[in-house]
């Protein structure tokens, strides 16, 4: 059979991956349901859809789990024992990437030591150039710009792109010559060019369009909502920007997130000087997107768009929108794209491969009265709703309603030099991790089988849970630290059934406290991404609660279901202190696992800053543990195993 399967392989291979485009490819995949299309993958995608899945599951487990030194090693490893030179590029470009998006000298260095693998037999036109401008960015970073001059200048003569532009502009030092960069890039989408004064302090707060510009009164009303926070240095450029616009006839609607700093006073200036601008204040500290829904009930647009308090917009960015939405009926809803620059005036990729230039989730412009109709406000958290809109949207009007338009850059959003190394633990670096991923896995959950996706303002009950740095009312904390009588950590992807009965058994006996529960992950490539169903219905966000990484928790009692999952170093755990940690082996372990059991042992003293009480699931995994130390084995695990301190 596995003759055949070769003999089969080898075709389809070349059928595929030659003959037939990407869009195809998705095509196929999209028309079966997911019984066939595994059927699929197994006998008839080949080699080289396994090494891709291999691949891809090797970066999922770097970025969405944080086991970064394994990872890294798997894709040397995989670079350098795949046969295929396709997919040791592959590889490579991934290695690149990771020490690329450190933006440091060190890592810079690293990361051209696999360039000319990457470059190695490349012919894709795409790739070429993200190439160059990876390669151009990493030669900055070590001090030489000259040298990165010459790889734009060679990636050029191949044909022009913005993209390359902007590279080119990150290489020049002067300003006024660096501006003449990124204005080639704006030529190529026919905007008229942007200009600074380079003597002022804070040049980013220069930013305007350049030119005479043709104004257009007569159209739609837009509502602008700029929902701010602590934003007294930097508003004054949004609301410029957007006052400024070519599309005069807009309100713009600011929303104040009970900032303690002088942004009240600055935005009621704006609203003394200009009818445009209406003025509210949140009720609370809440967030963002409680401030956007409240400018929403007010609202009186026939179109709304969104401007964040600190980023610079164009003065064509509204009309752009507004003119495609009305030329577009059955259109509900489009976005502009932006470039985000450093107060620097330095073009950042955030994580994006070669590219500045991409859609701008939170320049959403949609008709109102449809959307407020059919799916209402956006969901009222602290941050990452932007896309969990955008999910409802194409659920409610269809994929084809909603469309990200190829504007060029219509924003230029402001990003902070010091946050480019420094990452938070809540925020988007192009893929989800932690609070992100958790908050994506419980809102698909209720998408897949809520009966409705309308959602209210006030939002009096959650219909899903989210995790706790999401809540618009946090909880009170001491020091930061969240207080829990019980938290429970296991891989709750795939559990047997005397796990889950472990699981359930600690529920009910602490049904009548706040519970707290941790996902860590085994380092398991074949391991399906989502938490199980059985453990996902017992989440309610009130006496359930998932914990993510970036809280603070102390809790009287840490039980770990299945140790091993922390026998691999993993960075996506939250900081716990525990006065009892009790660990549950669920397997047997031979002699040659007992390295790994003291290897575990360390792992979680180093993790939680505790002595480790071990238990057995069952008395055929008790019969196994020769080498726990008696006074630390509690023995077969039972609910009156937790109060035996």
């Amino acid at each position: 059979m596995s003759k055949v399967k070769r003999i089969i392989e080898g075709p389809v291979d070349w059928f595929l991956y030659t003959v037939m485009g990407e869009k195809q490819r998705k095509f196929i995949l999209n028309s079966i349901n997911d019984k066939q299309k595994e059927k699929l993958k197994r006998l008839l995608l080949g080699k080289k859809d396994r090494q891709r899945q291999e691949l891809k599951q090797i970066k999922f487990h770097l970025y969405n789990l944080g086991f970064i030194d394994q990872s890294l090693q798997e894709l040397k490893n995989y670079m350098q024992n795949t046969d295929s030179p396709y997919f040791k590029r592959m590889a490579a470009w991934e290695l690149v990437l990771w020490h690329a998006n450190q933006y440091s000298e060190i890592d810079a260095n690293k990361a051209l030591q696999y360039m000319e693998t990457v470059e190695d037999g490349e012919t894709n036109t795409d790739q070429i150039r993200r190439i160059a401008i990876i390669k151009a960015e990493l030669l900055d970073m070590i001090g030489q710009p000259a040298e990165g001059v010459t790889v734009i200048q060679k990636a050029l003569e191949n044909g022009a792109h913005p993209d390359l532009y902007l590279a080119m502009a990150n290489l020049k030092s002067d300003l006024r010559e660096r501006f003449e960069w990124i204005n080639h890039a704006f030529a190529m989408y026919d905007l008229n060019e942007i200009e600074i004064d380079v003597d002022e302090e804070q040049v980013y707060d220069s930013l305007q369009t350049r030119g005479h510009i043709e104004t257009r009164s007569n159209g739609p009303l837009v509502s602008v909502i700029i929902p701010a926070y602590n934003a007294e240095d930097g508003i004054q450029i949004a609301i410029e920007s957007i006052l400024s616009q070519s599309w005069t006839n807009l309100e713009l609607l600011i929303v104040d997130d009970c900032s303690p700093d002088d942004t009240l006073n600055v935005i009621k200036a704006y609203e003394q000087k200009d009818s445009r601008v209406k003025v509210f204040q949140t009720p609370s500290n809440s967030g963002p997107y409680v401030a956007r829904n409240i400018a929403l009930q007010h609202a009186k647009g026939d179109f709304v768009t969104i401007n964040d308090s600190d980023d610079w917009s164009h003065a064509s960015k509204i009309e752009v929108q507004a003119l495609h939405l009305m030329a577009h009926e059955q259109i509900i809803a489009n976005t502009s794209e932006h470039a985000r620059i450093t107060e620097d005036m330095k073009l950042y990729r955030r994580g994006t491969p070669g590219k500045y230039i991409f859609p701008n989730m939170s320049s959403i412009m949609f008709r109102r009265e449809p959307v407020l109709q059919k799916i209402g406000y956006w969901d009222s958290v602290r941050f990452a709703a932007d896309g969990e809109f955008k999910r409802r949207l194409l659920k409610q009007f269809g994929t084809g309603a909603y469309v990200d338009l190829n504007t060029g850059p219509l924003s230029l959003p402001r990003q902070s030099v010091t946050s480019l190394t420094g990452s938070s633990a809540f925020g988007y670096n192009g893929f989800f991790m932690g609070v992100r991923k958790e908050y994506v896995e419980s809102l698909e959950h209720y998408h897949h089988h809520a009966e409705s996706l309308y959602y209210s303002y006030p939002m009096v009950n959650r219909p899903y849970p989210v995790p706790e740095p999401m809540w618009p009312e946090r909880e009170e904390k001491t020091n930061g630290i969240r207080s829990f009588n019980i938290v429970i950590a296991a891989d709750y992807r795939q559990m047997d059934d005397s796990e889950i009965n472990v699981f359930n058994q600690l529920l009910d006996e602490y049904s009548h406290t706040k519970i707290g529960l941790v996902q860590v992950f085994h380092y398991d490539l074949n391991l399906k991404a989502k938490i199980e169903e059985r453990v996902r219905n017992k989440v309610d966000g009130k006496h359930n609660h998932f914990i993510v990484y970036g809280e603070k928790i102390h809790t009287k009692y840490l039980i770990i279901i299945d140790p091993t999952t922390f026998s691999i170093s993993q960075k996506y755990v939250p900081q716990i202190t525990t006065d009892h940690l009790k660990a549950i082996l669920t397997n047997k372990v031979d002699d040659e696992a007992s390295d790994d059991v003291t290897h575990i042992k360390e792992n979680l003293t180093n993790y939680f800053q505790s002595n480790v009480a071990w238990y057995a699931i069952n008395h055929e995994v008790q019969q196994s543990l020769k080498m726990i130390p008696s006074e630390s084995f509690g023995g077969v695990w039972d609910k009156g195993c937790i109060n035996n301190d």
